[in-house]
C-alpha cells in the first residue's frame, strides 16, 4: 500500500449484549431470538401464556358482569335460591358502578393484549408470532372465555369479585376519571325496566311451551295456563274499565216498581238464578234499587207483596251503587272490597241537545246561511244514561279471563244441550222416516204409475201445504191441527 493510499478500517468495540460502537459509533444488535435451551425462553413462554388468560378472563368478565343489569341482580337477590342471593349480594355493589366496571375491565384488557408481542417477539420470528397470537387471543382471549362467562356470568363473577376490586384499585386513577365522564354523557345505568305488552311477552316464555323449547329447564318452575291468563289479566286490569267488563241494560233481568211479588213473579225470579235484582221506575233506564233475592224466601207470595213496600226495608232491598262507564276495573274491584254492594249501575254521560232542540237532533237555522258555516249551539250540561250492570264476578272473569259458571248456568247449558240433542234426533228420525218411504216402493221398469203417485203423495204429505198455514179471519185464526209436540218432564 502506498502512502498515497488510505485504507479505510472499521474498529468496533462491544460494549453489552445488545450493543457495539464503531469507529465512535454506537450500534443495536439484533435481539437474538431465544430457544427452549434458554431460561428465559420458558419465562417469557409462562409471561405470556399469562397475559393470554388475563386477557381471555377480562374480556369474560366484562361480558358476564355487563350482560347482568341491575334489575335481573335485584330479582336474584330477593326472589332467587341461596346461591342465586348470596352470588347477587356479592356482584349487585360492581354491577351498579356500570361505566366504573366497564372502563376497568377495557383498561386490564387493553394493558394485556398490548403486552403479548413485548414477550412473543423475544422466543419465535415474525411470522409465527403472528399466527400463534392471533389464534391464541382469538380462541383462549376472546371465544371460550366469552362463551363460560355467558353461560356461568353469575357463579364466576361472584368468585372473581374480589380480584375485580383490586383492579379497580389499581387502575382507578385512570378509569375514574373515564367513568365520570361516560356517566354525564350518557346518564348512569339504572337497570332495565318493563312495560306492560313486554311483561306479558315475558310471562308467555315462561308458560307450558317453555319445556318443549329447553330441556333443562325444570319443569316445576314452569308457568301453568291458569298463571298466565290470570297475571296477564291484572296487567290488562288498568286498562280496562267497566263499559268493557258490563252486562247490556238490555239483556238485564229487571223488576218493575210497580210488580208485586205474587207467585209467578218470585218463581220467574228464582228461575233467573241471580242473587240481586235491580228495580226500575216506569222506564228500564230509571234504576232505584236492588232486591236480595235470598231474602225474598221470607215473603209468602199469597200476600202479593207489593215491591214498593219491599224497597222500604232494608233486609230485603239495597240502593243502588252507579259508577261510571269510563272507571278502571281495578278502582271498581277496590270499591266493591269495600262492602257496600257487589252489583253497580253503569252510567254513561251523553249531550243533552241545547233547549228547544227537536228531538231527532235537526236544529232550526236560518236557510239563507251557506250550511257550511252554521256553528253548533252549545250543549247543555251532560244527563248519566243508564247502559249496563256490572256485578264483582264481571271483574272476576275479566282478571281470571275465563267464564265463571255457577250452579244455574250449568243447569241451563245442560238443558240447551238436551233440547239440541233431542231436535237433532227428532230430525234425524224424520229424515230417516222419508228415505224409508222412497226406497220402500221402487219403480220397475214396465210397470204402472201409480206407485210413483204413492210415493209422491207420502212425500207431499210430510211437508206443509197451504192448509196448515193460518189464515187471519177477523182476528180468528184457523189452522190445520199441529203436529205433535215434544214435551219434557
Amino acid at each position: 500500500m502506498g502512502p498515497d493510499e488510505v485504507a479505510d478500517f472499521i474498529n468496533c468495540t462491544k460494549i453489552d449484549e445488545e450493543s457495539v460502537s464503531c469507529n465512535g459509533s454506537v450500534y443495536n444488535l439484533p435481539e437474538k431470538i431465544l430457544t427452549y435451551h434458554d431460561t428465559e425462553f420458558w419465562i417469557y413462554i409462562g409471561i405470556y401464556t399469562g397475559l393470554v388468560l388475563l386477557a381471555g378472563l377480562m374480556s369474560g368478565l366484562t361480558m358476564g358482569l355487563l350482560s347482568l343489569d341491575t334489575t335481573t341482580l335485584t330479582v336474584l337477590r330477593d326472589g332467587g335460591t341461596d346461591k342465586e342471593r348470596k352470588y347477587a349480594k356479592r356482584i349487585l355493589p360492581l354491577v351498579s358502578r356500570h361505566h366504573l366496571l366497564l372502563v376497568t375491565l377495557l383498561l386490564a384488557n387493553a394493558v394485556a393484549v398490548e403486552a403479548m408481542p413485548i414477550f412473543l417477539d423475544r422466543v419465535s420470528d415474525p411470522i409465527i408470532a403472528i399466527v400463534v397470537s392471533v389464534t391464541a387471543v382469538l380462541l383462549f382471549g376472546e371465544v371460550i372465555p366469552q362463551a363460560i362467562c355467558t353461560r356461568y356470568g353469575l357463579a364466576i363473577g361472584a368468585v372473581l369479585s374480589p380480584f375485580v376490586y383490586m383492579l379497580m384499585g389499581l387502575l382507578f386513577i385512570i378509569a375514574w376519571p373515564l367513568s365520570k365522564l361516560l356517566d354525564c354523557i350518557l346518564g348512569e345505568d339504572h337497570g332495565t325496566y318493563y312495560r306492560r305488552g313486554q311483561l306479558k311477552v315475558l310471562v308467555d316464555m315462561h308458560g307450558p311451551n317453555i319445556g318443549q323449547e329447553n330441556g333443562e329447564h325444570d319443569k316445576d318452575e314452569q308457568l301453568t295456563i291458569d298463571e298466565v291468563l290470570i297475571i296477564k289479566g291484572a296487567l290488562d286490569m288498568k286498562t280496562k274499565t267497566a263499559s268493557t267488563a258490563m252486562i247490556p241494560i238490555s239483556d238485564v233481568y229487571m223488576v218493575s216498581l210497580e210488580a208485586k211479588l205474587d207467585l209467578e213473579t218470585m218463581t220467574h225470579i228464582m228461575t233467573q238464578g241471580h242473587s240481586r235484582i235491580p228495580v226500575y221506575a216506569g222506564d228500564r233506564s230509571n234504576v232505584i234499587g236492588l232486591l236480595l233475592t235470598k231474602t225474598l224466601i221470607k215473603l209468602n207470595p199469597a200476600d202479593a207483596t207489593p215491591v214498593t213496600q219491599v224497597l222500604q226495608f232494608s233486609a230485603y232491598a239495597r240502593p243502588a251503587m252507579f259508577i261510571d262507564a269510563d272507571m278502571p276495573l281495578f278502582d271498581l274491584l277496590n270499591q266493591f272490597q269495600t262492602g257496600k254492594s257487589h252489583l253497580a249501575v253503569v252510567r254513561k254521560k251523553t249531550r243533552q241537545p241545547p233547549t228547544g232542540a227537536s228531538g231527532d237532533g235537526d236544529y232550526r237555522h236560518d236557510d239563507t246561511k251557506p250550511l257550511l258555516t252554521i256553528q253548533d249551539e252549545p250543549y247543555e250540561d251532560d244527563i248519566p244514561e243508564i247502559v249496563g250492570i256490572i256485578t264483582l264476578e264481571d271483574v272476576i272473569e275479566e282478571l281470571l279471563q275465563e267464564e265463571i259458571n255457577d250452579e244455574i248456568d250449568m243447569q241451563k247449558m245442560q238443558e240447551t244441550s238436551r233440547l239440541l240433542q233431542v231436535a237433532m234426533a227428532k230430525a234425524a228420525h224424520t229424515r230417516k222416516n222419508q228415505l224409508h218411504r222412497c226406497t220402500s216402493q221402487p219403480k220397475g221398469i214396465g210397470s204402472s204409475s201409480e206407485p210413483d203417485s204413492t210415493v209422491r203423495r207420502e212425500l207431499s204429505s210430510s211437508q206443509p201445504d197451504e192448509s196448515s198455514v193460518p189464515i187471519d179471519l177477523g182476528g180468528a185464526t184457523s189452522a190445520a191441527p199441529d203436529p205433535p209436540l215434544v214435551t219434557f218432564d
